[in-house]
């Protein structure tokens, strides 16, 4: 099993690079113009495939339940785009149960997938015990997946990084099962009954029968300043060119502009 991410540090210092998020605002840009970008992809953006001709050079999924739903999708993409590299946590721990299950379990170790230790994010150095700026050492889970991306271009050395495609505005279907314990935000778990998810740029996303979580979009936008706060001490400089949607952390900037 491959746990070294020191061999990442710095590989692309100064470079710049799009971290793809996958909400529905991905429908309205020119994707054509990232064929030649360093692309840091997540989840399930395999759904895109069919509409663009790039494939991103890395990718990340962490998320305990879209890890074990998504498994062998992921497995499928990585094995048609065997160079593309992707980064796993080593553990899937289930927020409510505490389970713990090896990632090599659902994603067997292969060439160009790299599995880091994770820990929580606490509150008690600010911000970097929410972003690790450690990242060859460890990565700190995050409240999206975006965070995780933003840990690894802070490892691979990219500046600027630009987030698109990260809309962080979220409508919960009446379709949507919701499961397990009752908690402040409402219950945790979801299970998708229909193909009517507004939230990323397919319909099926998280169509019938697909596993996620109460997206706790408080919980994102803190983690994203957290993020901007750590970025910026390191001289790393990020820019949301996301068409639309709520997240006003980072300077805004055009898409268009940038090429």
């Amino acid at each position: 099993m491959n746990t070294n991410l020191s061999r990442f540090k710095n590989i692309h210092r100064w470079e710049r690079c799009f971290i793809v998020g996958n909400g529905p605002s991905l429908n309205k840009m020119d994707l054509s113009k990232l064929d030649n970008e360093n692309l840091i992809c997540s989840n399930a953006i395999f759904l895109l495939f069919d509409r663009v001709s790039w494939r991103p050079r890395y990718y990340t999924c962490v998320d305990s339940r879209v890890v074990p739903d998504r498994a062998a999708d992921i497995v499928r993409m990585h094995e048609e785009n065997p160079d593309t590299v992707c980064f796993f946590p080593q553990e899937i721990v289930d927020h409510q149960s505490k389970s713990v299950t090896p990632t090599t379990e659902l994603i067997n170790p292969a060439h160009n997938r790299v599995y880091f230790r994770q820990r929580f994010p606490t509150e008690d150095n600010l911000p970097y015990s929410a972003f690790s700026i450690e990242p060859d050492k460890f990565l700190v889970q995050p409240y999206t997946v975006t965070i995780t991306a933003l840990q690894l271009s802070l490892l691979m050395g990219f500046d600027p990084i630009y987030l698109i495609g990260c809309d962080t505005n979220y409508v919960v279907p009446q379709s949507v099962r919701q499961e397990g314990e009752e908690t402040p935000l409402g219950k945790m778990y979801y299970t998708s009954t229909a193909n009517d998810d507004p939230n990323h740029f397919a319909s099926d996303y998280f169509g019938a029968g697909r596993k996620w979580h109460n997206p706790q979009v408080e919980n994102m936008i803190w983690h994203y300043k957290m993020a901007h706060e750590a970025m910026s001490i390191c001289g790393r400089h990020v820019y949301n060119a996301t068409l639309g949607g709520k997240l006003e952390v980072f300077p805004r900037v055009d898409f268009e502009s940038l090429f």
